[in-house]
């Protein structure tokens, strides 16, 4: 399979999404969507190259994305939480008005600030109306899913030590990485500490 990335430079992501750069710096060069990842990654504001890659690939890969380094990066999930992350799952596989209306009113059910409950807002807010009235529709900012995948890894990672959050942000934007590449989501992980040598 080809990219899932559905941009060509680093640029179009900001044309599209003129907010993110009040949270990222926008590229001086014509360069790749993913070099570009990369390139934050390694810069001054590492945690940007997360707010930059959730906005870069599709909705339903963005939430896959984000699904799979909440599940790699956050052990500690409630039953809440286990129930939104499969009601997310099988939005992105469906992909259908049912499944999307059902995740969004678990995560507002669960009423917790989790990183599995934003990633059922990520799925819940890609389509839909703002409006809870039906006869009073508003379009939903196409900004929301992006915006809400990003909440949760960045509290997914605020889960994992200290000591091992630079390893775990780049874990879970390699695993990105190469899914946006066309391959399968590898799986997000910190590897355990070695044990100390007495």
């Amino acid at each position: 399979m080809g990219s899932r990335i559905r941009f060509t430079k680093a640029r179009q992501v900001f044309e599209t999404y003129p907010e993110l750069s009040e949270t990222v710096n926008e590229p001086k060069t014509d360069v790749a969507p993913d070099a570009y990842a990369l390139e934050l990654q390694d810069g001054d504001a590492p945690l940007t190259a997360l707010t930059y890659f959730a906005h870069v690939l599709p909705k339903r890969e963005s939430v896959w994305w984000g699904m799979n380094c909440v599940a790699g990066l956050d052990g500690g999930k409630t039953e809440n939480d286990r129930r939104v992350l499969q009601l997310s799952e099988t939005w992105v596989r469906e992909g259908d008005e049912e499944a999307r209306t059902a995740v969004h009113a678990a995560a507002e059910a669960a009423r917790a600030d989790s990183a599995s409950v934003w990633i059922g807002f990520a799925a819940g807010w890609s389509g839909g109306s703002l409006s809870p009235n039906p006869d009073h529709r508003v379009e939903m900012p196409d900004d929301l899913t992006a915006k809400a995948v990003n909440a949760a890894v960045l509290i997914a990672l605020g889960k994992v030590e200290p000591a091992r959050r630079q390893e775990a942000l780049k874990a879970c934007l390699a695993a990105g990485l190469s899914f946006a590449g066309g391959g399968a989501m590898p799986v997000v992980t910190v590897a355990s500490p070695a044990p100390a040598l007495s």
